[in-house]
C-alpha cells in the first residue's frame, strides 16, 4: 500500500518537471523567435562581413560602411605590396535588392532560427572603374619597382660545379618577382568584384601571374645536363712521367674547362683547358736548354738553343684529353653514377685513366744528375770559330772534316748555333733557295729551316781557311767537301745530336 502510494507521488513530480521543462522551451524557443523576428540568424556573414544577430536596418548600414571602407591589400614576391582602395576606383554596390532578398530567404527557410554557418560570400558583386584600376595596377611599386623594391627576373635553373660535394650540382631556378600585367589584372578584377579584402600572390597558385624560369630543377633538359656535365666532370687522369713521377688531372682541374652552351649544351673550352696542358707540357721540355759539351779541344762550352731534347705532343695531348672527358657512353655514365652513390676509391678507379705522356720529340735519354741527355757516345760538333766539324761514334772521334758555314753579315744566312738532331738523310738532294736551286749529294738535314750537312763544289776549297765563311759564308747549311760529305753521311744516324757553337 506504502509503495503504491511512494509510485504515484513520484509519477505525479515527474509529470510536474516535464510540464514546466516544456513550458521553459516553449518560451525559450517564443523568446528567441521574437528576438530573431527582425534580425539575422546567428552564424551568417555577407562577404566576410559578420551580421549576425543584427537588425536588417543595422546590417544596411554595416554593409554601405563596409563598402565606403573597402581596400584590397595585394601581397606580392618578395615582400611587395599594393593596396586598393574603393573609392579610388569609384567602387560601388547595388546591395539593398539583393540584401533584403537574402534577409527575405533566411526567414521563410525556418521558422527557428539557423544556427549553422550560413555564408553569402560572392553574392554581392561590386561595380567600379576597370580602367582606373588598371592605371593603379601598371604604375605599383609592386609591378615597375623602386629603390626600395627591386623587380629581379627569374632565373632558370642550371648546373654548376659544388666544391663541397666535389660535383655537379642543380642550382634551382629562382622565380624572381617580375609580374605579368596581362595575367595579373584578371586575378586582381576578380578579388574587387567579389570584394576580396586580401590577396596573396606570393602563394604557389598565383605562379601564372608572374613571368617564370624557362627552365626549372625538374626539367627533363636539366637532368640530362646534371648526368652529360658529371660524366665529363668526373675523371681522373694520370701520366706516367718515368722516375715514380706523375702528373693527374683530377675534376678540379677540369671544372674549369666545362661550360654550358646558351642551348644547354655541355662543351668543353680548349683556351682554358691549354691553361693546364701547356705548362705541363713545358714543365717537360728540355728542347732549347743549355747544355755543357765537353768540345773537341776538351773545353767546356755552354750552347742553348736548338730543337734537340724532350718536348710533349701539344696538340696530341689536348685530343687525347679533350676525348676522354667528352666520352659519354652508357658504361661511363654507369660508372659515374656509381661513384657518385658512393665515392669510393675503388668507385674512382673506374673513372681513371692510365695514359703514356705522347712526345713531338724525345731525346736519346732523361737527363741525368748531370743534365746528360744526349748520346754522349755518337754526336757531331760543329765549332763555328774554327770552321770544323767533329764526328764522335761509339765513344771515339771517328771524324774531323773543314767545313764553310752560313755568313754571319746577314742574319738570314747565318748558321744557328744551338743543340739540334739529325732529321732526315739523302743522298742526292736539292738545294732550294730564294735566288738558287742546286744539286748537291749526301744531304743531312741538321734543322727544319733547311741548314744541313751537305757536299757543295766551291772554287775556293784549295784556299780554305778558318775566315773565308765571314766573306763567302753559305746560305746556313755546314758546306763540305764530296768525301768528307760522304764519310759523315755514312757516319751520322737519325736522331744524333749535332752542338753548333762558336
Amino acid at each position: 500500500m506504502v509503495e503504491r502510494k511512494n509510485a504515484g507521488r513520484i509519477a505525479r513530480v515527474v509529470g510536474l518537471v516535464a510540464g514546466i521543462v516544456c513550458v521553459c522551451m516553449i518560451c525559450l524557443v517564443i523568446g528567441f523567435k521574437l528576438y530573431y523576428s527582425n534580425r539575422w540568424y546567428p552564424n551568417t556573414t555577407i562577404n566576410s562581413l559578420d551580421v549576425s544577430g543584427k537588425t536588417f536596418k543595422t546590417s544596411e548600414k554595416m554593409m554601405q560602411d563596409y563598402v565606403d571602407s573597402y581596400q584590397l591589400e595585394i601581397k606580392g614576391r618578395n615582400d611587395g605590396k599594393l593596396v586598393i582602395n574603393g573609392k579610388e576606383i569609384g567602387l560601388s554596390v547595388d546591395y539593398k535588392d539583393k540584401l533584403k532578398q537574402m534577409y527575405q530567404e533566411q526567414k521563410k527557410a525556418s521558422f527557428l532560427p539557423n544556427f549553422k554557418q550560413e555564408d553569402f560570400e560572392q553574392e554581392i558583386v561590386a561595380v567600379y572603374e576597370q580602367e582606373k584600376l588598371d592605371n593603379i595596377i601598371k604604375t605599383a611599386t609592386i609591378v615597375t619597382g623602386d629603390d626600395q623594391y627591386k623587380i629581379v627576373k627569374p632565373k632558370s635553373a642550371y648546373v654548376q660545379y659544388d666544391e663541397k660535394s666535389g660535383r655537379g650540382e642543380i642550382v634551382k631556378e629562382e622565380k624572381g618577382n617580375k609580374l605579368l600585367i596581362k595575367k595579373m589584372l584578371p586575378v586582381v578584377h576578380d578579388a574587387v568584384k567579389n570584394m576580396e579584402t586580401k590577396l596573396d600572390l606570393s602563394k604557389d597558385t598565383y605562379d601564372e601571374v608572374y613571368k617564370s624560369p624557362k627552365i626549372t630543377s625538374k626539367d627533363k633538359k636539366i637532368q640530362k645536363q646534371y648526368i652529360t656535365y658529371n660524366t665529363c666532370l668526373l675523371n681522373w687522369i694520370n701520366w706516367d712521367m718515368g722516375d715514380g713521377v706523375t702528373e693527374t688531372v683530377t675534376p678540379k682541374e677540369i671544372k674549369d674547362w666545362l661550360y654550358i652552351t646558351a642551348k644547354g649544351k655541355v662543351a668543353l673550352d680548349d683556351s682554358a683547358m691549354s691553361k693546364w696542358i701547356e705548362p705541363f707540357c713545358l714543365k717537360y721540355k728540355t728542347e732549347g736548354k743549355t747544355r755543357t759539351l765537353t768540345a773537341h779541344n776538351g773545353k767546356k762550352v755552354k750552347v742553348e738553343g736548338g730543337d734537340y731534347g724532350w718536348r710533349l705532343d701539344y696538340d696530341g695531348i689536348m685530343k687525347q684529353v679533350r676525348e676522354l672527358i667528352m666520352k659519354t657512353g652508357k658504361q661511363k655514365q654507369q660508372n659515374v653514377e656509381n661513384y657518385m652513390n658512393d665515392p669510393s676509391q675503388e668507385n674512382e678507379k673506374t673513372l681513371t685513366t692510365n695514359l703514356e705522356p705522347m712526345y713531338s720529340n724525345k731525346a736519346f735519354q732523361k737527363a741525368d744528375a748531370s743534365g746528360v741527355d744526349w748520346d754522349t757516345k755518337n754526336y757531331s760538333e760543329v765549332d763555328l770559330t774554327a770552321q770544323m766539324v767533329y764526328v764522335y761514334k761509339d765513344g771515339k772521334l771517328a771524324y774531323t772534316a773543314k767545313c764553310v758555314t752560313g755568313l754571319p753579315s746577314d742574319p738570314e744566312r747565318a748558321t744557328r748555333t744551338g743543340c739540334y738532331y739529325i732529321k732526315d738523310k739523302k743522298e742526292e738532294y736539292v738545294l732550294v733557295g730564294a735566288d738558287y736551286e742546286t744539286p748537291t749529294k749526301y744531304w743531312v738535314r741538321i734543322m727544319w729551316t733547311g741548314t744541313g750537312y751537305h757536299f757543295l763544289q766551291r772554287s775556293d776549297w784549295s784556299s780554305w781557311s778558318p775566315e773565308i765563311y765571314k766573306t763567302r759564308g753559305s746560305h746556313g747549311c755546314i758546306n763540305l767537301q764530296l768525301e768528307d760529305a760522304r764519310s759523315i753521311y755514312n757516319l751520322v744516324k737519325l736522331g744524333d745530336a749535332v752542338f753548333i757553337h762558336y
